[in-house]
């Protein structure tokens, strides 16, 4: 990083729980704070499961940061455990203490659109990169709040003010396939999704469905790249998430690497535009309308450089 550059603020808006790419994520994020590239300001949850947050937790406070602001989404939606958040909290050494303690207690996290009206208005003006790699919940549940104690302007006014830009992962825009992919994130809460990307009033960068799952986080990181630490939550995570070995598209990481490092050319961006969302989740792009929005895309050559780069971020010792 530039020594004159400041480190790019971010919220995290995740469904932790529903894929490991969001773990893996997140452990990007802690290491690129440890190198002075960026600050964790929160991190909101938007999977509607006591485990969800909780695992984020224990993440934060592995690395270290487990004073990170968390929070929950209400009235949310994917209520189910999934298939690791759950067994990691609950693993216990040979003594019976938990391998992976968390900060806070089990649901005591707040509201995540409170914090995020705090976290915005104690931020300056653009400052804020938002990154959601879950659903739009609570983006879209943020834009209708009134004026506050936080801050005399509504959620819409108030995240034109504060934030520079997002870097979300969602959508489908894999013009090899005409019929659109109804990509996860879009679908599962597709109003609010809908509503968000219409009015986001800062700009957006999608990294789209196709550019992740053209990205594959090698097994081999994951058995060998973390023997500096007997035990690890996203370790124990991924080897519960599917049966192993395995090699999991990065979705999620391609959204974190983009906001951290914009300007490394990692990526290719098309735009501005605009995209729609049409009524049964498919994702359109008009690169002739009139818009603020931008369609990432990956040659192989990228795709290569692009996984290393994310293999040695997520899986950097803590630098203590």
């Amino acid at each position: 990083m530039n020594q004159h550059s400041k480190p790019v603020k971010l919220i995290l808006d995740t469904d932790m729980g529903n894929d490991i790419d969001d773990a893996l994520a997140l452990a990007m994020i802690h290491s690129l704070e440890a190198r002075g590239e960026c600050q964790l300001l929160g991190v909101m949850l938007s999977k509607d499961n006591p485990y969800a947050p909780m695992m984020v937790d224990a993440i934060n406070t592995f690395y270290q940061r487990g004073d990170v602001p968390i929070g929950m989404v209400e009235k949310g939606v994917t209520p189910e455990d999934g298939k690791f958040n759950k067994a990691v909290i609950e693993l216990k050494d040979d003594t019976g203490n938990l391998l992976f303690p968390t900060t806070h207690q089990k649901d005591q996290y707040q509201p995540a659109v409170p914090l995020l009206r705090r976290l915005l208005a104690e931020s300056e003006d653009q400052s804020v990169v938002v990154i959601p790699i879950g659903f739009s919940t609570n983006l879209h549940q943020l834009f209708d709040t009134p004026a506050d104690a936080y801050s005399p302007l509504t959620g819409i006014e108030l995240f034109e003010k504060k934030v520079s830009h997002v870097s979300m992962m969602a959508g489908c825009f894999n013009e090899e396939n005409p019929a659109h992919h109804r990509e996860f994130n879009i679908v599962q809460d597709l109003e609010a999704s809908t509503r968000f990307i219409a009015d986001c009033p800062r700009p957006i960068y999608f990294t789209g469905w196709e550019v992740g799952a053209s990205i594959k986080h090698p097994v081999r990181s994951i058995l060998n790249d973390y023997q500096w630490t007997e035990h690890h939550p996203v370790v124990e995570g991924y080897k519960r998430y599917i049966e192993m070995p395995y090699d999991r598209q990065t979705w999620d990481l391609t959204a974190v690497l983009f906001a951290t490092r914009q300007n490394r050319n990692y990526f290719t961006i098309h735009g501005p535009g605009k995209v729609t969302v049409d009524d049964i989740g498919r994702t359109l792009f008009d690169a002739n309308a009139q818009g603020q929005h931008y369609i990432l895309s990956v040659t192989p050559a990228q795709c290569d450089i692009i996984r290393e780069v994310q293999v040695e971020l997520s899986s950097q010792p803590i630098l203590r």
